[in-house]
């Protein structure tokens, strides 16, 4: 469930509560008593569905992918940091240290681990230097615990993100299921109860309003998604409005705002790794906000698997140093989507033992094609 999801289901329960409260007035109302009891039935259908999600208290839990991705852009803010000081004071062997791009990141997890050690080291060894660029202990700390969380965490199993997706798509059709009875409750109660019940149409006006928060400057936000059906979403995606300079990074929850800019015609820039580069044209007033659904294309890595001549049946194949995996198909044949840019290794193996492997280099945006014959 998205963030936006979630401020729609918690408006339904308000509508819930004051249909109960103001039973008694509605209730010589037939035509919206039928609605008022579809609703309370399709609420009830949401939470099932959420507790079968294991949404609770704690909201989403993320996948692993996910938190490499945050991890690297959280250690990547310390480390430009790190190399303006060691510019500055002219530390030549920091200089080392901190020279790095966030692609010396992708890279095999040991060797990430390896790699974000020595960084934070590096940054804790020079923590009072660092501290006037606002990098102290609590900040290091942080991106400590994002790596050892990163380094507990386990790869969701298939059949739980088959789940997780069924899930989310039955979640967005009872949503909308919901919107449009409230659409017909909302014709109802006005035009029946305005003058006779002035009140209580504004208490109800007010419980659907759906609050995404208040801001008073010019605000775009996105919600960035990785399947047209909205059941994953992309965190540590970066937005950018290149014309303004401004850049913000997608949370837990797909979502990231750009705020406190003049209003005009701008292009919205959506970047994300094993991702298609996006933009979104758009206009906006001054002081208004603007949400926007985002939804990108994979970057896709297919081809055949051959063994002795023949097609490699239920074969596993991977992207070296990523999560990116899958098995081919009765003929040999693979799709792997989420591919990072640049170069990689496609890795395979079978219950044998066997194992090949062939480098390529995918470029944004392709869907690019590799065999891999074993030998």
């Amino acid at each position: 469930m998205t963030k936006k999801q979630g401020k729609k289901v918690d408006m339904y329960s308000l509508i819930v509560l004051f249909f109960l409260k103001f039973d008694g007035t509605i209730n010589g109302f037939q035509p919206l008593v039928d609605q008022v009891l579809i609703l309370v039935a399709r609420e009830k259908a949401i939470r099932k569905l959420l507790d079968e999600q294991g949404y609770g208290s704690q909201g989403k839990t993320l996948t692993k992918a996910a938190m490499r991705q945050l991890m690297i852009k959280a250690v990547m803010k310390l480390v430009k940091k790190g190399y303006a000081w060691a510019l500055t004071t002219g530390d030549t062997e920091m200089l080392k240290t901190f020279g790095l791009v966030e692609d010396d990141f992708k890279i095999s997890q040991d060797l990430l681990i390896v790699l974000m050690d020595e960084v934070l080291k590096a940054l804790t060894d020079n923590v009072l230097a660092l501290t006037p660029y606002k990098v102290t202990l609590v900040t290091i700390g942080v991106v400590q615990t994002m790596e050892d969380n990163f380094v507990a965490a386990k790869d969701i199993p298939k059949q739980k993100q088959a789940l997780k997706k069924a899930v989310t798509t039955s979640l967005s059709k009872e949503i909308k299921l919901c919107d449009k009875t409230l659409e017909i409750c909302d014709n109802l109660i006005n035009a029946e109860y305005e003058d006779s019940a002035p009140a209580m149409v504004l208490e109800y006006n007010n419980d659907r309003i759906v609050n995404y928060g208040v801001n008073r400057h010019t605000m775009i936000r996105a919600h960035v998604y990785g399947l047209e059906d909205h059941s994953e979403v992309i965190a540590g995606a970066c937005l950018n409005i290149a014309s303004l300079n401004r850049n913000e990074i997608t949370d837990i929850d797909g979502m990231g705002e750009i705020v406190q800019f003049k209003g005009g015609d701008f292009v919205l820039g959506i970047k994300a790794i094993g991702f298609v580069d996006t933009e979104v044209p758009f206009s906006i007033k001054r002081g208004k906000q603007m949400d926007i659904d985002v939804v990108m294309l994979p970057n896709i890595l297919f081809g055949h698997v051959s063994f002795g001549g023949k097609p490699a049946v239920n074969f596993f194949v991977n992207i070296a140093g990523t999560n990116v995996s899958g098995y081919t198909d009765a003929f040999g044949n693979f799709e792997l989507h989420g591919v990072p840019d640049g170069s990689g290794l496609l890795e395979s193996s079978n219950e044998g033992g066997d194992s090949a492997s062939i480098a390529f280099v995918m470029v944004n945006g392709q869907k690019l094609r590799v065999n891999l014959v074993y030998a």
